[in-house]
């Protein structure tokens, strides 16, 4: 397995969307502590062990695959559209990451231009799969996005594909998911891993 070292923003042209978490602080206000039965002795309470979202790795990449299939349909039906309604990738996407998408998308739409045909991927590999302390889990994947079948349309309806573009790229690729609903996942991040091309 490849040891992620270094990568670069796949949408660097949108600043980082910066998530402020709020930390609730415990009031400087002490209870009296209640008496003691010295006859009865208590039993330590033992920590429970969080379970696991899902059963296995195997399990947790079939989900991550998933989750980023439905969110490059998505996103290709908005590009499709010319970039409007961009609000549409929100149920694929983490709050953190969803400002970076509609930045994107507002980008497109004045490009004038349309998309044909739909991006896919391949390569995938499982780097992480942990349970958040918050609850929730953190998945990461490497894959290669493929977007050769996609074309650039321009308002006229010729094709203004770039000639050179590069159509596979290797991304390394984030998703979590909430306490709530552990199970779906949202799409956290997208990098271009900048290491030796897996694709």
């Amino acid at each position: 397995m490849r040891n992620p070292s270094r990568r670069r923003p796949l949408h660097a042209v949108v600043p980082s969307a910066v998530l402020l978490v709020s930390i609730g602080l415990l009031s400087g206000c002490m209870a009296t502590p209640a008496p003691t039965d010295s006859s009865t002795p208590s039993a330590a309470a033992e920590p429970t062990a969080t379970p696991p979202v899902f059963a296995s790795d195997e399990e947790a990449l079939a989900a991550a695959e998933a989750a980023y299939t439905a969110y490059e349909a998505l996103s290709d039906s908005i590009t499709a559209d010319g970039g409007i309604r961009g609000d549409r990738i929100e149920p694929a996407a983490s709050p953190k990451y969803l400002p970076n998408l509609l930045d994107s998308f507002v980008g497109f739409s004045k490009t004038g231009f349309i998309s044909r045909g739909s991006s896919t991927f391949d390569n995938v590999s499982l780097i992480r799969n942990s349970v958040e302390p918050r609850g929730g889990v953190s998945i990461e994947l490497y894959l290669c996005s493929d977007i050769s079948e996609v074309r650039l349309i321009d308002k006229t309806g010729a094709d203004v594909t770039p000639a050179g573009r590069t159509n596979r790229t290797p991304l390394q690729v984030g998703f979590t998911s909430s306490a709530a609903n552990p199970s779906l996942l949202l799409l956290d991040k997208e990098d271009v891993w900048s290491g030796r091309n897996f694709c």
